[in-house]
């Protein structure tokens, strides 16, 4: 089920941060990430309440580009942070299993067809997990984003 969809420009956020090896499990990574950061008390806030992968190159490129991303209000050490830039995309929140992410992804780049936008060059797209309120609920609300350029 489609939450919200549209365009929007997302605020700087500063991120943990870890390339993933051609291949590497993106959940493990998280997971790893997460028990890292578990080491410092005070590094999650309220409103960083999720996971990021970052893929920079299309699907179907052999050895793609991805990045791991948990936001943190500061700089925490020990662990690589960086500085997520602002940018503007197209995204589409949904919740729910009921179809496949390429389905959502299809319906990104109709609005982008449709619209005349042009996507960025520097990142293909951008997928959000948010935790829910009930650890036990399976229908996680996942955030799609197509960044723009300019």
């Amino acid at each position: 089920m489609i939450l919200h969809f549209g365009v929007r420009t997302t605020e700087p956020d500063r991120v943990a941060y870890r390339s993933l090896a051609p291949g590497e499990n993106e959940g493990k990574a998280i997971t790893e990430m997460l028990r890292a950061l578990s080491t410092h008390e005070d590094y999650l806030n309220p409103r960083y309440d999720h996971s990021i992968v970052v893929y920079y190159d299309p699907p179907g490129v052999k050895n793609g580009r991805r990045e791991v991303l948990i936001p943190v209000p500061k700089e925490v050490e020990g662990v690589e942070t960086k500085i997520l830039p602002s940018m503007r995309a197209v995204f589409l929140v949904f919740c729910g299993a009921e179809s496949p992410i390429e389905v959502y992804y299809q319906r990104l780049q109709e609005y982008i067809d449709d619209e005349d936008l042009e996507p960025s060059d520097e990142i293909y797209s951008i997928e959000v997990m948010y935790v829910p309120e009930d650890v036990d609920n399976v229908d996680y609300t996942i955030e799609v984003m197509r960044p723009l350029k300019g």
